[in-house]
């Protein structure tokens, strides 16, 4: 199969909301996580990153799949930390979804904190300083060595955002050469921004482009135009299929997916 083979790939923000953090059951008596796994056999993606996955809901939605797992760790980790019921309910992960087979699984830092008053102050004012991770996955799919990397990235200050999409570029530059690159996420950023624009042209060293979905991918109450979830694939892979869905009643952004 090799290179000829079709990969599904996908990237959802599934909203750290009070219904999802307590497991998905709704007022209604609808089941979000029994949606998010139904949806996630249905598609039948190889990977799918997944952004704001508390606990109690990854829990849910894993036991009801029979093939998928879920990798990856959590931003405020696993310690001591989580015996405060705040901390330890609202902690999220980044965790990439997959059938294959798993042979190295990492949870790695990113920079979030501000380095000048300006920026330090309207961190605080917008309630945006938390820890930030990427999770990447070594794995073999249709006989092709892939790393996966998956992020979710900070959404106020450019700075930062510069300091993370750097980390994302080494990580590429490390993997590259053996592996085949795909990077999921949410980036809190359009294509239009420098530090995006920037970022794309920068990892095309790499041989990676991004999969041009441009519909706008978060709630209309937020002053996005276009797209700030992201897909990035290697350059001679070609896209068969892309687009945007909607798991109604889990979150508030779509899905971005592609067939490569």
């Amino acid at each position: 199969m090799g290179e000829n083979s079709i990969i599904k790939i996908g990237t959802v923000n599934l909203q750290n909301n009070k219904t999802n953090r307590m497991g998905g059951l709704r007022p209604d008596g609808i089941d979000t996580s029994s949606l998010v796994s139904t949806h996630i056999e249905t598609e039948q993606f190889d990977i799918l990153g997944t952004q704001e996955l508390t606990k109690k809901f990854k829990s849910n939605i894993e036991t009801k799949l029979s093939n998928y797992k879920f990798y990856g760790g959590y931003r405020y980790g696993s310690g001591l930390i989580n015996k405060i019921k705040l901390i330890r309910d609202f902690n999220e992960n980044n965790n990439i979804v997959t059938s294959s087979k798993v042979t190295k699984e990492i949870t790695k830092k990113l920079p979030f904190m501000p380095h000048n008053i300006y920026d330090l102050k309207l961190s605080i004012s917008n309630s945006s300083i938390m820890p930030r991770i990427v999770t990447i996955i070594l794995t073999r799919i249709n006989d092709i060595d892939i790393c996966a990397i998956n992020t979710h990235l900070e959404y106020q200050i450019p700075s930062i955002q510069k300091r993370q999409l750097e980390v994302l570029k080494n990580i590429i530059k490390m993997y590259y050469q053996n592996y085949k690159i795909i990077l999921t996420g949410n980036f809190n950023m359009e294509v239009k921004e420098d530090n995006m624009k920037e970022f794309i042209d920068n990892i095309s060293e790499y041989n990676i482009k991004r999969v041009e979905v441009n519909d706008k991918t978060n709630a209309d109450k937020f002053p996005q135009e276009s797209a700030i979830d992201h897909i990035f694939i290697p350059d001679n892979w070609n896209v068969v299929e892309m687009g945007t869905k909607n798991i109604e009643y889990v979150t508030d952004h779509k899905e971005v997916y592609t067939l490569v």
